[in-house]
Order: structure tokens, then sequence, then C-alpha cells
């Protein structure tokens, strides 16, 4: 018997949303690492309490982007293209075993309906913002299937995680040399595998469109990195 597929949860908006613009001050050098991030300063700093504050930088802990010290309180890590990287390698071992184990799980028409919308953005001319919104609700669409039918939950909630992290990169990258179009095609081997039944190939085209997606955030985010350092 197949097992039932549950998609995860999604979180108060409000506490994602904190996360989110966290981490884009993160990449816009706000803080580096040893700098301390202060429960009250931040909660002052965006209009709220201390509490979804807390939680936000739980988040960030989980994915080692700060830590939590004893008598201290939250620490920025040291944080460039190499956590990048690393961000990047755990996450394409995630979703590559997800998106092996879902190949015979996924409902077949929501592949299918995932195929003719990649095929859709490809044959559409326009790449203006419309067009990017687009092609970024497929991507998450394809990512949260594929991450809810491996039929395990905690691996699915690991990748949710990983995957906020990602979304505030993709919002940076945007369609910088055409990364966004890349995805879009990536996107199709990886379908085209699953609807084959084919678990290996599916998850090898995953693992290559993660690698990809890391080498775009870096062409972008690390010149960044290099002037925040050069500022401070």
């Amino acid at each position: 018997m197949k097992k039932r597929v549950q998609r995860v949860q999604p979180e108060p908006i409000f506490r994602l949303d904190l996360v989110r613009r966290l981490l884009r001050e993160m990449f816009e050098g706000r803080w580096t690492g040893g700098d301390r991030l202060v429960e009250t300063e931040l909660a002052a700093r965006f209009g709220v309490s201390r509490t979804p504050v807390r939680e936000a930088l739980s988040e960030l802990a989980a994915v080692g982007l700060i830590e939590m010290r004893p008598n201290c309180g939250a620490v920025m890590r040291p944080f460039g293209p190499s956590q990048i990287e690393e961000l990047y390698e755990v996450r394409g071992v995630l979703e590559s075993h997800a998106t092996q184990q879902a190949c015979d799980r996924v409902d077949p028409r929501e592949i299918t309906h995932l195929l003719a919308t990649c095929e859709a953005l490809l044959a559409d001319k326009a790449r203006d913002a419309e067009w990017s919104r687009r092609a970024w609700a497929v991507d998450r669409a394809l990512h949260e299937l594929l991450a809810a039918g491996s039929g395990n939950r905690r691996l699915a909630e690991e990748i949710a995680r990983y995957g906020r992290f990602a979304q505030v990169i993709r919002e940076v990258v945007g369609n910088r040399s055409h990364a966004q179009e890349e995805a879009v095609r990536q996107h199709l081997d990886i379908l085209r595998a699953v609807a084959a039944r084919q678990p290996q190939t599916a998850a090898e085209a995953m693992r290559r469109h993660l690698q990809a997606a890391a080498l775009a955030a870096l062409d972008v985010l690390a010149p960044r990195f290099t002037a925040s350092l050069t500022a401070n």
C-alpha cells in the first residue's frame, strides 16, 4: 500500500516574513561573524514582540547561520561563499533522496500539470516580472510536491526549512544570467524522470539542479560578501 502524501503545514506568515527580512539583512552585510543579534533591538527594529524574534532566530540557528550561546544569546556565524555552498550541498542530499522516494508516490496528474506549466513558460517569449513570478511559483510547487511525496514528514520539514533560506536567495538572484530559464529547463528534466518512474535519474537531475542554483547564487552574492568585508 502506498503511503498517503501529506504536505507540511505552512507556518504563520508573520514568523516566516521575519526570517526572510533577517536573511536579507545578512546578505546585505548588516552583521558579520561574531556580531550579536540582540532580541530587544531586533524587536524594536522590526516593530514586533520578542517572541517572533526568538522563533526566527531559532530558525536561523537550525540551519547554522547563527549560534545560540548561553548568557550571550544569538551570535552571527561567519557567513560567505563557503557557507552558501554547504547549505546547497545539504539541500542536494535531502532533496535528491526525497525525489527518489517520491517517484512512485506522487500523483501523475500533478506531474503532468507541472510539465505543461514549465513547457508553457519556456514557450512564452516575455521575460517580465509576471513571468518571473510564475516561474518561482512552479519552482516552489515542484520542490514541495516531491518533498511531500517522499513519505517522510521529518525529511519534508527539513527541506522546507532550507527552502525558506533558498527563497530569499532566489529573490536576490532573480533571472540574472537567465538563471530562472535554466531552472525551468532543469525542472523539466526532473519532472520527465519522475513521470517515467526513473528514481535514480530523477534524483540525479535534482542534484544537478541544486548545484546550478548554488552557482547562480554565488555569482550574485560573492561580490556582495567581498564588498561587505572591505567596508568593515
